[in-house]
């Protein structure tokens, strides 16, 4: 509609827009964390010899640690500066208290196995590696699906 001569136009005062923006971002979540589940899968290795080999036992967890946390360091260069606990911090930490559990629970079966304790030493070492791997995959998939339904 074409105003008459001599009003005036009245500028908008509010002005809304709505865009979805969606992106297929599977590959660069991939290109970010497979480096941290590749070195905590590498520290579940360590449930695999017995209890009381010892070199395995703590190496394995120890150069996952290690692995994890330069995967860190890499990733928060490539990435912009926050001051908020973002995914990427959240998922890293569980990692590394993750593979801090594996270590535990690897002195744990050393304890028991040095205490008389054969029997028990191998059952901690078997619900302990199943415990961690289930609760790590559980709370690794809240938060990733939390963070794509947001």
């Amino acid at each position: 509609m074409i105003p008459a001569r001599g009003t005036a136009l009245k500028p908008f005062q509010l002005l809304i827009i709505e865009m979805n923006l969606e992106r297929d971002a599977l590959g660069l979540f991939m290109k970010i964390f497979l480096g941290m589940y590749i070195a905590f899968f590498v520290a579940m290795i360590s449930f695999a010899p017995r209890p009381w080999e010892h070199d395995a036992r703590f190496g394995l967890p120890v150069g996952g640690l290690f692995a994890a946390m330069g995967n860190k360091y890499i990733i928060d260069s490539l990435l912009p500066e926050s001051s908020t606990f973002t995914l990427v911090d959240t998922l890293h930490s569980l990692t590394f208290f993750a593979i801090f559990c594996i270590l535990l629970v690897s002195a744990i079966c050393l304890r028991l196995y040095y205490s008389g304790k054969k029997e028990q030493s191998l059952r901690m070492n078997k619900i302990g590696g199943r415990a961690i791997l289930i609760v790590y995959v559980l709370v690794n998939l809240i938060f990733v699906g939390s963070a794509v339904l947001n």
